[in-house]
């Protein structure tokens, strides 16, 4: 039973009948082959998939750009700006993300800073992990160039106010990039949000892994420099062959959300009330990590108290995949720093695990991976009375 779908979702079996489609097509050439048939029916699904991006984003298709995931959309974004700045000659030198960012978007920061003489600054978030605009407002001067702020985090879930943060940024000059890959539920139209630079990930929508997007302002200036050499593709600013397959997949993952999104959200918000509802009437005690009502509707991070998280894990293997956090900190001897960011000790941290519901889980199975959680907990403790 699958439950990590923050960490990556199944391909949806439509898109994947898709994909194989595209594929097999002996009549899809290389898109930027423009001298032949082959080559236009490959680039009109590029086009076409670059269409139904920039619907769902509110955005024209020619500020969509592919890449292979949201990391290295968020490094171009990040990287590509600062670059593109100092090229510029531009006087400001400092980038602002907040203290809970993606593990690509801090080190991208940080690149920036050692290589290439830019300071950074964590803005810091709430107790129910929400970025503090009060401080985010302290922070922000005439010498910020960039912040970088997620749509939704991917450890805890929590919605962030994104449309306020575009608003600062708009009033202070800075370009204002947003980390959206875990944001497809939510608010994440460009123009309402005052929205720079976008990215997004295929497989956190069910599309296959190794296909992204960048959405760049026509109305940025200086666009990111490309970090791609190569050939002349995507209008000069990134290099390399697209596969249309993967392309017109991750479009058609957002064709899919955007019919049924709503009645998604209800979905997955009903399968974590039942997962907390069982907890609840086993006396099992627990307190949820971030703001519950401002959240992703399939993640839920919670503290089983007096369990240590990875032995929970471990023995739930090979019947239910859930996690401690995000796979990006896999093989990591440390604890989670976006836990830390809320204030939790190490002994709230090591007992808090992820789960992950998605569009493929039932009732049935919730109700069957929750008997063997309780089952476990019950076996490596003592019940404890009820904790929120």
């Amino acid at each position: 039973m699958y439950f990590d779908n923050n960490a990556s979702t199944p391909t949806d079996p439509e898109i994947n009948k898709l994909f194989q489609q595209v594929n097999s097509n002996l009549e899809i050439g290389n898109p930027h082959s423009a001298e032949h048939q082959h080559g236009w029916n490959a680039s009109r699904l590029i086009e076409e998939s670059q269409e139904i991006v920039a619907d769902f984003i509110n955005a024209l298709p020619e500020e969509v750009y592919f890449t292979s995931g949201a990391t290295e959309s968020n490094n171009w974004a990040i990287i590509g700006t600062g670059l593109a700045a100092q090229k510029a000659k531009s006087d400001r030198n400092e980038i602002i993300v907040s203290a809970i960012e993606h593990k690509c978007v801090l080190n991208a920061a940080h690149f920036l800073e050692e290589f290439h003489g830019f300071i950074v600054k964590e803005a810091p978030v709430t107790a129910d992990g929400i970025v503090d605009l009060d401080a985010l407002k302290n922070l922000i001067s005439d010498k910020t160039l960039l912040v970088s702020i997620m749509a939704v985090n991917n450890e805890i879930g929590t919605v962030q106010p994104i449309k306020d943060v575009g608003q600062i940024c708009r009033q202070n000059g800075s370009v204002f990039h947003v980390d959206g890959a875990q944001g497809a539920y939510s608010n994440i139209d460009i123009i309402e949000n005052n929205i720079d630079m976008l990215s997004l990930s295929g497989h956190k929508i069910y599309a296959p892994k190794g296909i992204g997007v960048l959405f760049i302002s026509e109305d940025l200036s200086p666009k990111p420099i490309s970090l791609m050499h190569g050939g002349d593709q995507q209008n000069g600013m990134r290099a390399g062959t697209l596969s249309p397959a993967l392309c017109r997949s991750m479009a058609m993952a957002f064709e899919i959300l955007k019919e049924n999104k709503d009645s998604e959200i209800g979905h997955l918000k009903s399968l974590r009330g039942q997962f907390l509802n069982g907890l609840k009437n086993k006396n099992i005690g627990f307190k949820v990590n971030g703001n519950i009502d401002h959240r992703h509707p399939g993640n839920l991070n919670i503290q089983i108290l007096g369990v240590d998280a990875k032995t929970l894990i471990t023995r739930l293997q090979p019947n239910a995949a859930i996690s401690t956090g995000s796979a990006c900190n896999a093989g990591m001897i440390k604890s989670s720093y976006v836990l830390e960011a809320l204030g939790l000790s190490n002994d709230q941290i090591e007992s808090s695990v992820r789960i992950g519901f998605g569009r493929f889980n039932g009732k049935d199975e919730v109700e069957r991976a929750l008997n063997q959680i309780i089952e476990i907990i019950q076996n490596v403790k003592e019940p404890l009375a009820l904790s929120a």
